[in-house]
């Protein structure tokens, strides 16, 4: 009896192996999911009209030339949205010695002077002011001015509408290196 049971279980076995048989499964899916962030970029450019590298620092050498004033172009590059404001303050020459002084007569966007117009409150310039409401992921803003910084040579007011006194100006300011520095910042108002 036993080889009946046992032929008797392996016809049963085999008559449902297939309920246990392979089947083949439906497909698996992987999601990748990336997303483009706002960038925003600034800084000086060079004066090549197609220059899109901004650095973060520049360095102007004889900055008294009377014949060539300092200059720099400036720009920035964005996809942000919101409102951007852009804005320089722009020191006096200071001597190395921290009590001389060459005060600066005028800041030119191109050839025109800013004028108190453009100034906020605090001194400081209003470069750009830019309010992106919507933008494609692909768009980008971009702009870019070149800007002078006018030594003062003479008695008068200086960019700001102070006294320039004497020995302020280039030509009766005490000999030595002066340095000047000038800021740019970005908030969102």
């Amino acid at each position: 009896m036993n080889k009946k049971l046992v032929a008797l279980a392996l016809v049963l076995l085999i008559a449902v192996s297939g309920l246990f048989a392979y089947t083949n499964p439906g497909p698996v899916y992987a999601y990748l999911q990336g997303s483009v962030g706002e960038t925003l970029e600034h800084g000086f450019l060079d004066d090549l009209e197609n220059d899109v590298t901004f650095d973060n620092s520049k360095t102007i050498l004889n900055a008294f030339n009377t014949s060539n004033p300092p200059s720099f172009m400036y720009g920035y590059r964005t996809n942000a949205v919101g409102p951007i404001f852009f804005r320089m303050t722009v020191g006096d020459f200071l001597h190395t010695d921290g009590i001389h002084k060459v005060k600066i007569s005028s800041v030119k966007v191109g050839s025109t002077n800013l004028t108190t117009m453009t100034k906020d409150i605090d001194n400081t310039y209003k470069l750009f002011n830019i309010n992106i409401v919507e933008f494609d992921e692909d768009d980008f803003l971009s702009g870019k001015n070149k800007y002078t910084i006018i030594p003062a040579t003479a008695t008068g007011s200086d960019h700001l509408g102070n006294t320039i006194e004497a020995g302020e100006y280039i030509g009766t300011a005490t000999a030595g290196v002066y340095l000047s520095t000038i800021t740019i910042t970005i908030s969102a108002s």
